[in-house]
């Protein structure tokens, strides 16, 4: 498996090597949930490389086979900052403008990365991506309430809860629905556990998120945006997908009936089927 490294970790990507194609298409960046591989894109990019397109999925800080943050003070907590490193890494490995794919916090992760330098993204394509910051600067209700009901007892964002495995569970329930980690088995539980503590450091940093619209808008307004949500999910995760297609000038909303949260895994056939025909306007000129 190609690696990279970023903050002295070996960080590991799947390559997908474009297949045949009567012309050049542009490279896609795939960036993955909180807790996931870069493999949750494994079908999108299957398809992708078939219609001639490299691809990459990367395994974020801590997740699939990618070494995670060190405990303890010589380094200090994990920020999000530092897994937009590990996109600019992968955008390096790109030859020219790059589509990005990304979920959830992965979404957020490559908005963060666009930020930093619009002119590597050919277009984006988000599922649900946790930039919260947007519902703080539109004053959006709905999804801020939500976000304050999960933390009603003010024990989600607390050092000295975060990152144990009762945390974890209200975490992946949040998302999932009650009595999803209850269901898993030991060896799962292990894997979540595994990370946990970066995983508390991450989300902290995305619920608080205060990056507002309007840097979006300049910044990225002018890509083909295509943002999904989940019928059946969250009322935040939902909302950040409808502000967005608010607000971005370029930006389309599909909603899926009776899918979650965790659509691009559990209807993966339906989100990469929607990602790849976005992809294909974008590099047909023809986008909606």
């Amino acid at each position: 498996m190609p690696t990279l490294t970023v903050h002295d970790l070996r960080i590991a990507y799947h390559h997908f090597p474009a297949g045949p194609a009567t012309r050049p298409h542009a490279p896609v960046v795939c960036l993955p949930s909180t807790g996931l591989s870069g493999l949750q894109w494994r079908r999108l990019a299957k398809l992708l490389s078939k219609r001639g397109h490299e691809v990459f999925a990367v395994d974020l800080i801590g997740y699939g086979e990618s070494e995670t943050w060190p405990a303890g003070p010589d380094r200090g907590p994990f920020r999000t900052r530092y897994d937009v490193d590990v996109a600019d890494a992968l955008f390096e490995r790109c030859e020219g403008p790059a589509h990005l794919v990304g979920h959830s916090y992965g979404g957020r992760v490559g908005l963060l990365a666009g930020l930093r330098d619009p002119a590597r993204l050919r277009s984006l394509a988000l599922f649900e991506p946790t930039c919260f910051g947007v519902l703080r600067s539109t004053d959006d209700s709905v999804g801020l309430d939500e976000l304050g009901d999960y933390d009603a007892d003010g024990r989600f964002l607390a050092d000295d809860f975060g990152g144990s495995e009762a945390w974890v569970a209200r975490f992946v329930d949040y998302w999932s629905g009650a009595g999803t980690f209850a269901e898993f088995d030991a060896d799962e539980r292990g894997r979540w556990m595994r990370s946990s503590r970066k995983m508390f450091e991450e989300v902290r940093e995305t619920t608080l998120d205060d990056v507002a619209h309007p840097r979006y808008v300049e910044a990225l307004g002018h890509l083909s945006t295509l943002v999904m949500s989940g019928e059946a999910s969250t009322r935040a995760g939902r909302r950040c997908c409808e502000v967005l297609a608010e607000v971005m000038p370029e930006c389309r909303h599909v909603e899926l009936a009776d899918v979650g949260h965790m659509g691009p895994v559990l209807a993966s056939r339906e989100v990469a089927a929607l990602i790849a025909e976005h992809i294909a306007e974008v590099e047909a000129g023809t986008p909606r």
